[in-house]
């Protein structure tokens, strides 16, 4: 995996807990007489999406050894990794992926939403100069976890696991106290990734956005631009980034696939009962087909249609909204508004 993905660099320090000592973390490996030619890590986890929780797989650090590709290496152990994340009861997986259409062509599909903003010197000249700020140290990293803990759509860890993250290699993380109370925080950069991007911060709108101007003019003028990423349902910080004239997209939160169409299948029962009733069936090729009917009407879709359904692509909810004019009802629990932070990705 470093020799591939770092040029022979460290990678161990940026996932903790995948490699950490006690890690939940797995590797799925291929290889033959003792030699590893393909890998990649696994993680089990819990996201929290309001007052909802689906248990999901992560997927990452997939890596083939160059001398090795064009054999399906690659693909048998993307395979193996999604089947040991069913076994282990995930019932969706997420991956990020430089190639996205390597993974397409497997059936993952574009998942979720994520606001992505942009701030330039002009616009970090209009942010506020606010509170104490400095870098965060050891004993922070409680006041850290419980910031982080308040978020709606999040990924569920410990304080132990906060605590592991936030030393990651690569990264600054700045915080905002007044006397000994750490009030927000924001972590910029990890490892090879999120160069130049705030990918994980707590506190009120007004604290963070004094975060990113001290990261900005920390950096001396190295960067000309930085970025952040949000949540969907983070409308508060999105009004206020917006009234200092930062620029926006919605984006795509990952790549993701239904490991456990029977679960996934019943996590939309849930989510629909007293609006549609949910038939599950199971053909003789083990495909998994879905019905959704109400008193009048009736729709079948595949497993992997559920995506759409929890939570589409950049909030793109022509689907979901065709679905509730056919059946003549009103799927009010859904679309899901899921999120993982930056430090939680592997």
């Amino acid at each position: 995996m470093e020799r591939v993905l770092r040029s022979g660099g460290e990678l161990a320090g940026e996932y903790p807990l995948v490699f950490g000592p006690d890690a939940p973390g797995s590797l799925v490996t291929l290889g033959e007489d003792g030699i590893v030619h393909s890998a990649c890590a696994t993680l089990v986890r819990d996201l929290v999406i309001g007052g909802e929780r689906l248990r999901i797989g992560l997927i990452g650090s997939v890596a083939t050894d160059p001398d090795r590709r064009g054999r399906g290496l690659a693909t048998r152990v993307l395979e193996a990794a999604e089947r040991e994340l069913a076994r282990d009861g995930a019932v969706l997986a997420l991956l990020w992926a430089d190639d996205a259409s390597f993974y397409r062509r497997r059936g993952w599909r574009e998942f979720a939403s994520e606001l992505d903003f942009v701030f330039d010197a002009e616009v970090v000249a209009r942010l506020p100069q606010r509170g104490t700020q400095r870098r965060a140290a050891p004993d922070d990293e409680g006041a850290l976890h419980r910031l982080y803990s308040r978020h709606r759509s999040r990924v569920e860890r410990t304080e132990a696991e906060t605590r592991a993250l936030l030393r990651s290699p690569g990264m600054e993380t700045l915080v905002m106290h007044e006397d000994r109370d750490v009030r927000a925080y924001a972590c910029l950069g990890r490892g090879a990734d999120f160069a130049g991007t705030i990918h994980e911060w707590g506190g009120s709108p007004e604290d963070v956005l004094a975060l990113v101007r001290a990261h900005f003019e920390r950096l001396h003028g190295t960067r000309n631009e930085l970025f952040l990423l949000a949540p969907p349902d983070a409308h508060e910080f999105a009004a206020f980034a917006k009234d200092v004239g930062a620029r926006s997209a919605v984006g795509v939160l990952a790549l993701a696939k239904i490991l456990d169409p029977i679960a996934a299948a019943e996590r939309l029962a849930d989510w629909t009962r007293g609006e549609a009733r949910v038939d599950i069936e199971t053909g003789n090729e083990g495909e998994t087909s879905v019905t959704l009917s109400s008193p009048t009407h009736s729709t079948t879709l595949r497993a992997s249609d559920l995506l759409e359904l929890f939570a589409p692509a950049r909030g793109e909810c022509a689907r979901l909204g065709e679905l509730e004019r056919r059946l003549d009802v009103s799927f009010a629990r859904l679309p899901l508004a899921p999120f993982v932070w930056g430090l939680d990705s592997i």
